[in-house]
């Protein structure tokens, strides 16, 4: 980095090494570099700064447009309850020209799922050959179940903003939306990693004789969350409505039904949240219905053609829009166990911790001394004591930005993630120990200031990918944050000890 202080030794050393070249012409230039070193013309040294913490509840985060989607509760003693639930709009099948006459009078419903396939990874196969998975991105204890209700989504989600429509819509996480009366399904769920293969059952037109059952997997069998709804309310509205102009385009569909509402309330004080990419969710109809083969036609496989009244089996499938977005219900009344002077970071919506440091005196201090800054960190230590100090929960990373300015700090653009780390550290016998933010061009910038400036206050969140720059030239902070992981870390206190936070800052002077 061409700072002042890095100009001021370029000259220096330039002009050493032409008066030892003058010297001594002949001296390697190995050994002028030794000489110089032995010279003790400069040295090397570190300092430490008092930094200022104070944790700050996030209000709400932009919850549409998401990499990833909240869906169960959460519960400890350190950040209270989280309750994460879905709404999303449907979108028609790709082919419904003819969706209104697919149902004829002996057209039924067999059965209506919601699915959404699980992130997950496959494991060694069980001893019968059948494939096994573990759920990836589960939060909490996934023995215990919660309540999971869908609704019928009453309020209408707009794509663009009603007050600027040359904007997209932005939905917050403290969003209220209103749904039907009756939910289309009740129970309780918790994740199940065989759910590899669902089967329909078909039915003739009683609705009672099964007459086939279709196997269904999905693509390398990984395993699906599946969510059977109310077939007579899906009846009334999507096929006794099936001529209504709400099935002719997929504008008049979304008003005609507005989509789903995913919620979840608690029934133990431990169960878990999971996160759902979301991108192959979808809402599927399977109906059966009575057809008339043409002479050359065998629909139903018994290698008899021209039959008429053969039952055959159908699905439409309607997908989620890429208009969702998640709501989240935070509930602090048992929350802080560690105690106030302790700092709280978690994501969703949660808590954040700003930072801050110097006094005029050692800014000036650092401006006045030309040092040539080599390394500045901001190391934060947990809390073992904390009672998620060693649960999923602990995000692996924390990320720093500037809370003053909502946007990059300078490390983030000139050296990026990696550089500036925050992963999480364990300790000699495998604990979760620290994270530690390198800061170095941050620092180095204030002190190449030639009068005191106005400092900023940093912050530290939990990391979501979306974090991380979108080009050399956007510093822009999104404003999104779904993961619920959390840490409970020692802030500035004398009481933390040898972990108080503090800047350590290493750096090299001339020696006069």
């Amino acid at each position: 980095m061409a700072t002042k202080v890095v100009r001021k030794f370029k000259y220096l050393l330039v002009i050493l090494l032409v008066g030892v070249g003058v010297v001594s012409c002949e001296k390697e230039i190995e050994n002028v570099g030794v000489s110089l070193v032995d010279n003790n013309t400069f040295s090397s040294t570190s300092k430490s700064y008092d930094v200022i913490t104070e944790n700050v509840a996030v209000e709400k985060v932009q919850t549409n447009g998401q990499g990833q989607y909240l869906l169960g509760v959460y519960n400890d003693e350190e950040f209270g309850e989280l309750k994460a639930s879905i709404a999303s709009q449907l979108t028609l099948p790709v082919n419904t020209t003819n969706y209104a006459e697919s149902f004829d009078t002996n057209a039924n419903i067999d059965s209506v799922l919601v699915s959404i396939p699980y992130q997950a990874t496959k494991i060694e196969d069980a001893d019968d050959g059948k494939p096994q998975f573990t759920i990836d991105s589960v939060y909490g204890n996934p023995n215990n179940a919660f309540k999971l209700e869908v609704y019928e989504l009453k309020t209408f989600l707009n794509t663009l903003d009603p007050n600027d429509p040359s904007k997209n819509a932005v939905y917050y996480s403290d969003k209220e939306f209103q749904k039907g009366n009756t939910p289309l399904f009740s129970g309780d769920f918790k994740i199940n990693p065989n759910d590899t293969t669902t089967y329909i059952k078909r039915y003739l037109n009683d609705g009672v004789t099964v007459y086939d059952i279709d196997t269904l997997k999905q693509d390398n069998l990984k395993p699906t969350l599946n969510i059977p709804l109310n077939e007579d309310t899906i009846k009334q509205l999507f096929i006794d409505n099936a001529s209504n102009v709400g099935f002719s385009s997929n504008d008049e569909f979304i008003h005609y039904f507005r989509g789903l509402y995913l919620e979840s309330t608690s029934l133990t004080e431990s169960a878990h949240i999971i996160s759902l990419n979301m991108a192959n969710a979808k809402m599927s109809i399977y109906y059966s219905k009575n057809q008339d083969e043409e002479e050359d036609e065998d629909l139903n496989g018994n290698d008899i053609d021209g039959e008429e009244g053969v039952r055959t089996s159908h699905v439409f499938d309607f997908a989620f829009s890429s208009l969702k977005t998640n709501v989240y219900e935070r509930n602090y009344n048992v929350s802080k166990q560690s105690g106030i002077d302790k700092l709280y970071v978690q994501g969703a919506a949660g808590e954040i911790t700003t930072i801050d440091f110097f006094t005029n005196e050692e800014i000036e201090e650092l401006q006045n001394n030309n040092w040539l800054i080599t390394e500045a960190n901001l190391t934060f230590y947990i809390d073992e004591n904390a009672s998620l100090a060693s649960s999923n929960i602990i995000p692996n990373q924390l990320f720093i930005y500037n809370y003053s300015e909502k946007n990059q700090i300078t490390d983030m653009m000139t050296e990026g993630v990696s550089v500036v780390g925050g992963i999480l550290e364990y300790d000699e016998d495998g604990n979760p120990y620290r994270y530690v933010l390198k800061i170095t061009d941050y620092i180095s910038e204030l002190a190449q200031q030639n009068e005191l400036v106005e400092l900023n206050t940093l912050a530290i969140k939990v990391y979501n990918p979306t974090d991380i720059p979108t080009s050399p030239i956007n510093s822009v902070i999104q404003n999104f944050s779904w993961s619920p992981e959390g840490v409970v870390l020692y802030g500035s206190n004398e009481s933390a000890g040898d972990k108080r936070v503090k800047l350590d800052i290493n750096y090299t002077k001339l020696n006069n």
